[in-house]
């Protein structure tokens, strides 16, 4: 995201900010059956992927391969070509947080357009997405390969590029989910946008013909309503809705109802409970983003939160500064909106 809204525009407008609820400290009594002791950890020794298999989608829904529906809760990575420290790239943490914060899903957003992203440094941004792969296939959890950017419909050849050497490696492994377009600007869904898709989805299918697919909509990834109404052809593809809690607010959550009713699944493969612009502010509207959770709650609609980072800065950074890079992240290490995902990850 890369626009602001003062408090006072939200209560005009309406969007889903919460002004009684909109700065640090979090209050965990939200949801229900908060879980937010240090000590928690995950009954099961059965991985994600162990226990759901093969995914698919079936019209609304993503179901496992015994058909029942599924919902997916993780974390995304910062820009990998921004992101120095190592966190998402840790084997390490990988398997503390599937066990400690009970993630099933990590998103490996590998920059595109920025200096020293793919475009310039293509093998140190592959090695990266590879590592964060291969960590989720040893930890038995799934993972969205997000070419990240917000202009691919100009980079086309090198996604088909990308999504063609990645599919080759890692298309007959259950745990690979592919995320073709981050969020798309304000073009058009089909002039633009929907060809891309089409063109990139027809590369991969042709090294993995079944791996769940899901598609960037336009303007940022929120009107994921005009996309379910003039899909993609095809088996296994997602559409994305994104939001910020402090920001958007149910006529987003309409828009994703709207998309359900046409029979299309979505998948909101980032959110944070903060400004649309990652919370640089440092406010977080904890009411608001409980009301989002609680709708994808209700939908298993899977989820991956903004962004495994530490800093001192924007309240969507999961992490303080300095935190230990292989887990062990107790209270005093998790920034801004950190407690309230994750304790929307052990619901």
């Amino acid at each position: 995201m890369r626009f602001r809204l003062s408090w006072l525009a939200c209560a005009l407008f309406s969007l889903g900010c919460d002004a009684g609820s909109n700065t640090p400290p979090y209050d965990p009594n939200f949801g229900t059956e908060p879980k937010t002791d240090d000590s928690w950890q995950r009954s099961s020794s059965v991985t994600p992927v162990e226990e759901h298999g093969q995914l698919r989608v079936d019209g609304p829904d993503l179901v496992n391969e015994r058909g029942d529906a599924v919902q997916l809760k993780g974390v995304s990575s910062m820009w990998l070509n921004w992101e120095n420290t190592g966190y998402a790239e840790s084997l390490d943490a990988t398997l503390w947080m599937r066990d400690n914060w009970n993630i099933s899903v990590i998103r490996a957003a590998m920059g595109v357009d920025p200096p020293g992203a793919y475009l310039t440094n293509p093998d140190k941004a592959k090695s990266q997405v590879r590592k964060i792969v291969e960590n989720a296939i040893e930890a038995g959890i799934y993972v969205i390969v997000d070419w990240h950017d917000h202009n691919a419909q100009m980079h086309e050849a090198e996604s088909i590029a990308f999504f063609s050497e990645m599919a080759e490696l890692y298309g007959d492994k259950p745990n690979v989910i592919w995320e073709t377009f981050n969020e798309p600007l304000a073009v058009s869904w089909p002039e633009v946008i929907k060809p891309y898709h089409e063109h990139v989805v027809a590369a991969i299918r042709e090294k993995d013909p079944d791996n769940i697919v899901i598609l960037g909509t336009s303007s940022w990834s929120q009107n994921v309503d005009a996309a379910a109404a003039d899909p993609v052809d095809g088996d296994n593809l997602m559409y994305t809705l994104h939001f910020y809690s402090c920001t958007h607010g149910s006529m987003y959550r309409t828009k994703g109802d709207k998309a359900r009713q046409l029979g299309k699944a979505v998948f909101v493969t980032e959110w944070g409970a903060t400004d649309a612009d990652g919370g640089t502010d440092g406010a977080v509207c904890y009411g608001a983003a409980s009301e989002w959770i609680e709708w994808m709650r209700d939908r298993k609609i899977g989820w991956t939160s903004w962004k495994l980072d530490d800093c001192n800065q924007d309240s969507s950074c999961l992490l303080q500064p300095n935190t230990p890079v292989d887990g062990g992240w107790t209270q005093e290490y998790i920034h801004g909106h950190g407690l309230f995902v994750r304790d929307s990850l052990r619901l």
